[in-house]
Parts: C-alpha cells; sequence; structure tokens
C-alpha cells in the first residue's frame, strides 16, 4: 500500500513515524493488463452526489465539497449514523474473468482542503459462482486512507475476491464534514489502473501459516510464561534453535513437534518455555526465521503496548482538538430530558464511525484505571498518564446524567457535524433510565473508586455510584430485566446470566466501599441467581468427559451464554471472585466451586485450537436458533435465512456429544470479528487465575495477548505499530493511529477456520475502542490487581 505517516499521539508531544506496514508492501506484479480487459466502456460514470469528470478509463476525478445542506436521497430524516452524502465513479463491465490476476493497482493522488482524512472505498461487483458483495455488505469492499497532497501508488491484494464475472468496479469517497467546519473540498484523482499477477502472497486463510514463516508472539514473552512459535509441516528442518539477536549466539536447539489443529492442518510447534533469560531473541529453522521478539518481566513487556493503547485512545477523544487529526468536535450533539439539554460530546469515539456510548466509555475509562494502578509502582510516569486519559473518560460519564437515573447513552453519527446547536445537522442522542447499565455503571465507579489514590476523587466516585445504584433498584422493581429496545444500544445483547453477573459485581463492589448491609444482600442475591445459570451436574460428551462450569443465558438452561462481537464475559469472572471476597464459610466455598468450575470450562475450551494460543468460542446447541427472542438479541442485522445459517456454521464446528457442538470462532452473520470476545474471556481467566491461584489460568489469559500479537497463522500483530508485520485497518473517520485494535480475526461464510482478508472493511478490520480498553484490562489483571 502507499506510504501513509502515522503519527503516534501522546499529550506529552512525543511523536513516532512509522513505515508502512511490511504486509502490505506488495511488490508488483509481472506484465501488468490495463482495465477493461475484454469490453471498451469508455469512462466512468457518476452516481450519487458530487462530480466525477472521466473521459478515458484510464483517468477519473471525484469532486465533492465537505458538506451539504441537506441530507442524501433515501436518508434517514434524524440523519442517524449517515454522512451528508457520497460521490461514487462507476465502471460497469462485461462479466470479466480476473482469475488469471490477483493484484489491481493505480495511482491515487489527493489534493484535499481542510479533510481530516482523504480516504476511498473501492467496491467490486461479481456476478459469478460467488456473488459479490454478500448480503451483509461485507464482502467486495476496501477502504484506503490516502496521503494528502502527494502521489500514492495503491497496490490491492485481490487473491481472496472472487472474480470469475467481474461486472463492476466503484470508487466511492464520503462528505462527512471538515476540520472545524472550515470550508472543504475533496478533491481525488485516480489513473493508470492495472491488473498483474504476483507469485507470492502471504496466507490469508486457515491454520497453515505461509509456508517457510515461523510465527511467533511478535510483543514477546514473559520470562516465566510459556513459549512457543508455529511453523507449516515441511520435510526438512525438524529443529529449530533461539538465537540471540544482539551477539547471534545460538543460546538452544530443540526438535519441533507435530500437532494437528484440524484434519487438514498439520503443523509444527516448537517449546522453549524452560529458557528465561531476558534478551531480544528470535527462532531459526533452517533458512527459515522469525521476526525478532523480547524475553522479559511481564510488566516491561506489556509497556510498550499499553503506551501504544493509550495513544489510539487518546486520538479517539471526542469534544477535543486532538493534535494533527482533529479540532474541537461534536458540540452540536446533544441530549434533552425534559427541560434539560447537555452536550453529548466528550469521553471517546466509538470505532471507525464517530459513534458514542456511554457505557463503551465507562468501560474504557475503567480499564484505564486498572492499568494505571497496576503500572504505579513499576512504572509512575505512565500510571500518571493513563490515570489523565481514564478521568477523561469518567468525566463524560458523569457530565451526562440527568440526576434522576435517565442519562444520555449514545449517539450514532458518521459526520463531523458543524458544532452549531440548532441547524440540520444536529445529533440528538438517545436517553434512558435504564436499571441494567445503571447497574453497570454503579458498579464501573465503584471499582474506579477502588483503584485510585486519590480520596477526593474517590468520594465523588462513590457518591455518583450509590446514587445509580440505587436508580437501578427503583427501575428494576417496575420491570424487572426488561430488555433494551434499541439494537444500537451496546448493551442490546444482555442476558439474564449477564444481568445476575453485573448486579453481584457491582452490589459487592459498594459493600466494600460503604458496608451498607442492602448491598450485601442485593450481592448475595444476585450471585446465587447467577450460580442457577450454571451448568453444574455435568454435560457428559461423546469421549465420556464431563464438562462443568459453562454459563447458560438463564436459568433455563436451554441456550447456552454466548459473545460474537461485543462481550462482557470478564463480568461473569469478576462476579465470583468479588462473592468469594465479600462472604466466609460454605457460602464462600460454594461461589469458590462454581469459580473453579467455570475456570476448568475456559480450560476446556483451548484444546481445540492448540497449537495456537486462541481460545475457542465455546458449546452451541444446535436448536438454539428456535428461542428467537435471545437469538435476535445476539445477531444484529439478520433475518430468518440466518437460523438457516446459524445450523450450517454448526455442522462445520465440531461435534462433542448428541446436539452439542464446540466453534473455535462464534456462530455470526453481519458482524465478525473475536478479538473482543476473547480479550473478555482473557480477562475472566486473568481473575480467575488470581482468585484460584491457578497458573493455568493466567497462561490462558497471556495467551490471548499472544495471539493478537503475532502468534496466529497468519504471522501479524493486529495492533498497528506493534511488531515488525501488521495491516492498515479500517478507521475512515479519524485515520490510521498506532495502538488502534480492530473487531479482530474472521471467517469465511459458513466455515470454522480463521480468515483475515486482505481487504480492508468493516467489522473484522474496523477499529474499536473497546478492544483497546479490554487490552488493558487483560494486562492489569494479568499483572494482578488488588
Amino acid at each position: 500500500m502507499a506510504k501513509v505517516d502515522q503519527y503516534l499521539q501522546t499529550t506529552h508531544n512525543l511523536s513516532e513515524l512509522l513505515t508502512p506496514p511490511a504486509v502490505q508492501n506488495l511488490p508488483l506484479g509481472d506484465e501488468p493488463t490495463k482495465l477493461p480487459l475484454t469490453t471498451q466502456i469508455g469512462h466512468w460514470e457518476s452516481r450519487d452526489r458530487g462530480e466525477v469528470i472521466s473521459k478515458t478509463v484510464d483517468r477519473v476525478q471525484l469532486l465533492s465539497p465537505t458538506r451539504y445542506e441537506s441530507w442524501p436521497k433515501g436518508a434517514p430524516a434524524d440523519g442517524d449514523y449517515i454522512q451528508y452524502g457520497e460521490t461514487t465513479a462507476a465502471l460497469v463491465l462485461g462479466r470479466e474473468n480476473w482469475e488469471d490476476y490477483n493484484q489491481l493497482y493505480f495511482q491515487a493522488e489527493a489534493k484535499c482542503t481542510n479533510v481530516i482524512n482523504p480516504n476511498v472505498t473501492l467496491s467490486f461487483k461479481n456476478d459469478g459462482k460467488v456473488k459479490i458483495p454478500d448480503q451483509y455488505l461485507r464482502d467486495g469492499f476496501h477502504s484506503i486512507d490516502l496521503a494528502n497532497n502527494q502521489s500514492n501508488l495503491i497496490v490491492v491484494d485481490i487473491s481472496d475476491l472472487p472474480r470469475d464475472a467481474i461486472t463492476e468496479i466503484a470508487l466511492s469517497t464520503a462528505a462527512n464534514g471538515s476540520y472545524l467546519n472550515l470550508p472543504g473540498q475533496i478533491d481525488l484523482t485516480f489513473s493508470n489502473f492495472r491488473l498483474a499477477k504476483t507469485v507470492s502472497r502471504q496466507t490469508t486463510h486457515g491454520w497453515k501459516p505461509t509456508p517457510g514463516r515461523i510465527v511467533v508472539s511478535q510483543m514477546g514473552y514473559g520470562s516465566s510464561d510459556k513459549k512457543v512459535a508455529i511453523m507449516a509441516k515441511q520435510d526438512t528442518d525438524q529443529s529449530f534453535s533461539l538465537v540471540n539477536v544482539d551477539t547471534g549466539k545460538v543460546m538452544l536447539t530443540k526438535k519441533w513437534l507435530e500437532e494437528s489443529v484440524a484434519d487438514d492442518a498439520v503443523l509444527l510447534a516448537g517449546d522453549f518455555s524452560d529458557y528465561t533469560e531476558t534478551g531480544t531473541y528470535r527462532i531459526q529453522s533452517g533458512r527459515n526465521q522469525s521476526t525478532e521478539f523480547q524475553i522479559r518481566d511481564q510488566s516491561g513487556l506489556w509497556s510498550a503496548s499499553v503506551f501504544k493503547t493509550m495513544n489510539f485512545i487518546f486520538s479517539e477523544r471526542c469534544g477535543y482538538p486532538v493534535p494533527r487529526i482533529h479540532g474541537t468536535c461534536h458540540a452540536d450533539v446533544y441530549a434533552k430530558h425534559k427541560e434539560m439539554v447537555l452536550a453529548f460530546n466528550g469521553g471517546w469515539h466509538d470505532a471507525g464511525d464517530l459513534s458514542q456510548q456511554t457505557v463503551q466509555t465507562a468501560e474504557v475509562a475503567l480499564s484505564l484505571a486498572e492499568a494505571a494502578h497496576a503500572y504505579r509502582s513499576t512504572n509512575e510516569a505512565l500510571s500518571v498518564r493513563l490515570d489523565e486519559e481514564s478521568r477523561w473518560g469518567f468525566d463524560f460519564v458523569l457530565k451526562t446524567r440527568f440526576g434522576d437515573g435517565y442519562r444520555a447513552t449514545s449517539a450514532g453519527t458518521s459526520r463531523w457535524t458543524d458544532n452549531c446547536i440548532g441547524n440540520f445537522d444536529d445529533v440528538r442522542a438517545r436517553v434512558h433510565n435504564n436499571p441494567y447499565e445503571n447497574y453497570l455503571f454503579a458498579g464501573i465507579e465503584g471499582r474506579a473508586a477502588q483503584l485510585t489514590d486519590d480520596d477526593t476523587w474517590r468520594k465523588r466516585l462513590i457518591q455518583v455510584a450509590v446514587q445509580d445504584f440505587a436508580f437501578a433498584e427503583v427501575e428494576f422493581a417496575k420491570k424487572p430485566y426488561a430488555p433494551e429496545k434499541i439494537m444500537w444500544e451496546h448493551t442490546y445483547n444482555t442476558s439474564k446470566a449477564t444481568y445476575h453477573a453485573t448486579v453481584a459485581w457491582s452490589a459487592a463492589i459498594l459493600f466494600e466501599t460503604t458496608k451498607g448491609q442492602q448491598y450485601y444482600d442485593a450481592a448475595l442475591a444476585a450471585g446465587k441467581r447467577l450460580c442457577l445459570c450454571q451448568e453444574h451436574h455435568g454435560i457428559r460428551l461423546d469421549n465420556g468427559d464431563i464438562v462443568r462450569g459453562i454459563f447458560y443465558r438463564d436459568e433455563q438452561h436451554k441456550v447456552f451464554q454466548h459473545f460474537n462481537h461485543q462481550s462482557r464475559e470478564h463480568l461473569f469472572a469478576a462476579a465470583l471472585a468479588k462473592m468469594i471476597a465479600i462472604t466466609s464459610g460454605e457460602t464462600r466455598e460454594k461461589f469458590r466451586a462454581a469459580a473453579r468450575s467455570y475456570g476448568d470450562s475456559l480450560l476446556y475450551l483451548q484444546q481445540f485450537t492448540k497449537p495456537y494460543p486462541m481460545i475457542s468460542a465455546g458449546l452451541y446447541r444446535d436448536d438454539e436458533y428456535r428461542d428467537h427472542d435471545s437469538f435476535y438479541h445476539q445477531h444484529l442485522l439478520v433475518d430468518e435465512s440466518a437460523e438457516i445459517e446459524f445450523r450450517s456454521q454448526l455442522k462445520k464446528g465440531i461435534r462433542v456429544a448428541p446436539h452439542i457442538y464446540i466453534k473455535r470462532f462464534p456462530v455470526w452473520f453481519s458482524f465478525r470479528g473475536n478479538n473482543g470476545v476473547l480479550l473478555s474471556t482473557g480477562i475472566s481467566a486473568a481473575i480467575l487465575g488470581h482468585t484460584l491461584r491457578d497458573h493455568q489460568l493466567i497462561q490462558l489469559a497471556i495467551d490471548q495477548l499472544n495471539w493478537v500479537t503475532g502468534l496466529n497463522p497468519f504471522d501479524q500483530s493486529l495492533m498497528l505499530g506493534l511488531g515488525t508485520y501488521f495491516q492498515t485497518q479500517y478507521a475512515v473517520s479519524s485515520g490510521q493511529q498506532v495502538g488502534e485494535l480492530p473487531v479482530g480475526i474472521e471467517t469465511l461464510g459458513d466455515e470454522d477456520i480463521p480468515y483475515w482478508p486482505s481487504f480492508n472493511n468493516a467489522t473484522y478490520k474496523e477499529v474499536w475502542i473497546a478492544n483497546d480498553g479490554k487490552w488493558l484490562s487483560l494486562i492489569a489483571n494479568v499483572l494482578g490487581l488488588h
């Protein structure tokens, strides 16, 4: 891909200029061929708003103002989740077969004015064996960020694109506002379109790494932690060596061991866990070698990723002038309740778009507070910076309360508004008095109070937590477990089991901080209800094993608890740990037994992906789709066809008992990517590991960090700027920022094997601030919170 300058943002004015991701420095293919191949349409057609200038196939210019004074045709009246309009150039083709090519490249020149992140979406239509785009409009789209005022050579790997009958390609850019609403102009020119073919390419599908590539955790390994390297099976080089990069000395040599993660994926795994000396190393096997990695103490090892993660979070600040990205923003996003109106800017933007979710900001703020606490004794400067960023988030959480249980909860927007209240582009936030969310906020506020060393701040947080818990109790008494009605709220998929876990955790925290008996009673009641949602008798599997400890969505035990995009799995472990902390005697032992069996169920799930560290998604029953209320709360933007797809996806899993399957990846549809699921489950494992003094569970938590940072089939760190190999991501609003994490590795169709296509689109490669929060929380909990 073209060179794009990516700057590390911090309030300490430090910056880091990154080179383009190594995996995208693709060599140009041999004997490039002009477009089109077989038909001569002549020029690109104009669609949507703006102006398209094209006299030939080989050159097209897109022009548009950055803002219009009306919504585009067909847009919702409230402007929810939209821009001011798109400018699209389309090239209609005659079912061209591109299967002899795996690369499309062209020149792109951006001469934009006051555009925050010039970008273009390249899209394809295929009318062959596999139709593109797919029904969820995820496949066939590739988002490209452009460096302004310079020529960009764009190289697109189309190997994963079904292309036996291409009928159209298109270039689109959105008018989504400008820097501080200054007059803005989009001016993009594309030329010299060529198809080409390269012999070498990176693995994007399946469990086997690219031949000859040795995959490791590019972040590195803790001195006393498990250390594994993986490569595809080959006929030669049956051993591997650990080489000190600084001295060139071979520190140890061992035999590869064969492992089969699936029937057709025989791998070589090299375990060097017994080596503990700190330093910088690589794995060598014959002519093949891994990227460099470190071995050192955990706290120091992960601090670089914490710093980069915090950088991305800072870059996502809303209502704050972020250097080199945007000025003060979204002052005209507002919430109204009765006669009161408040400005709903602050906290952090949600993702690749510019939405705001109060729950999400609260969870990220707590994760920053957890990391600040974890690093307080080992890295004071980092701890102070983490605490500073945490308070920015909590400031938003507190200001969005109306003081009577109602609070501004979310706003959907994908545009830079003009900051002037009273005209058509204003965004009105949603306002709710939701008992579940108030319980969750109370727990988050109370937990932050426990972690801070600032007495004044602690008292304020406790005061607010007590109020929010009381608001929740009043509304819960009126409508217990009332489901969230708005699909876009991030608590929409909450089950009764998750509800119980949240109330138990929140009430236990308030009991610890206030000693109020009512909180103990509420925690105990909710904790007991949570345990009723757990499998205690055991499920007998086909091989004779018994699995216990897994949670169901409610006490009826009909549907297993799943998370497939967002996840609050960690609340189950957090609740059980708190119940163990505040109870005694026989009651404590019952909660400890529940925690033990839950931990054992997590350890059971990891065996299905070995030697990779990724934990499997869980157990599924083949009739879960029949519970429509549960099914359609778990899966967004689907219709009845998803019920058929559900059964098809299960059959690609592993049957372990009558009507029960293991899925390595979640059952999912429109929303795909499992970073949030893995990291949240990892937090659970870390909490249980420390509570039960079980190093296997702590290692399981660390394993999820390793998967994300390169110990995966694609030899890529999923965090931009961390490690050696990584890709740019779908970050269309603010552009690429060091430390961003995408939604995560997905699957292709109904398969249950990893898929990481070269294309860059939502949701799998969309940056999501919630995942950065979970990253911090996972590290903090592995290091041990008190």
